[in-house]
């Protein structure tokens, strides 16, 4: 039976989208049509502009929340997906988000574009740029339904070492973000086997700057501050 579990999620990962190191920072660019007075989140991050344009940059998460409030009304709340080292350029109108441009950040190795939307010259130096630097881990994220198909079947596991198990399963095929490790160690039983699992996921973990988030799950203080210790220590 366990052997037909760990077949079926293999092929469940084949499925998967592929996604690029986020150690490499991006950037996003919106801009809404509408006027008025807006606040616009990008995970904990907030911006605000009076012209309507709003800039984010060095974004380190591949999959980060896009929220746009109007006064107290949330009009939208969107997962988005950004690439490391490009400029992702949104427009959000008739209550749409729509993807303008996808821009390389550098060229030459320098510094590429302007304040918004274009680069600041004619690429037309006749020197070939450089290839993107390849990161030194590759990952693939999660969908939102193949993690749900993925717990269905990690919550039929009575017992720590069978949830030990298939996390090592997904971990060797795909990167969880700091959220969906929680919801997964949150099941285990017994402290130090949480510890355990909760140091090695984060060295596949695609949001590491969120995994400290993770530090109130554990019941012992012990364990709380050997988790946060081993964090300080990466």
């Amino acid at each position: 039976m366990k052997k037909t579990i760990f077949l079926g999620l293999a092929m469940l990962f084949a499925t998967l989208s592929f996604a690029q190191n986020n150690r490499s920072s991006a950037e996003v660019f919106l801009q809404i049509a509408n006027p008025g007075k807006y606040n616009v989140y990008l995970d904990d991050e907030l911006v605000g502009s009076a012209n309507g344009r709003f800039r984010f940059y060095d974004v380190y998460n591949t999959a980060p929340i896009l929220s746009i409030i109007q006064g107290n009304t949330v009009i939208l709340k969107q997962r988005i997906r950004v690439i490391p080292q490009q400029r992702l350029v949104l427009s959000f109108e008739d209550k749409r988000l729509i993807t303008l441009k996808q821009l390389t950040i550098y060229r030459n190795r320098q510094y590429a574009l302007d304040d918004f939307d274009g680069y600041t010259g004619d690429y037309n130096t006749g020197i070939v740029p450089p290839p993107p630097a390849v990161p030194e881990l590759n990952y693939r994220l999660l969908s939102d339904e193949a993690f749900q198909a993925f717990l269905t079947q990690y919550r039929r596991e009575s017992f720590d070492d069978g949830r030990t198990r298939m996390i090592n399963v997904v971990s060797k095929n795909a990167s969880l973000l700091s959220a969906q490790a929680r919801v997964l160690l949150k099941s285990f039983a017994f402290d130090d086997e949480r510890l355990k699992v909760a140091r090695n996921l984060y060295k596949t973990v695609a949001d590491p700057q969120n995994y400290f988030t993770l530090s109130d799950i554990f019941t012992f203080k012990s364990n709380k501050d050997d988790f946060l210790k081993y964090l300080e220590n990466q």
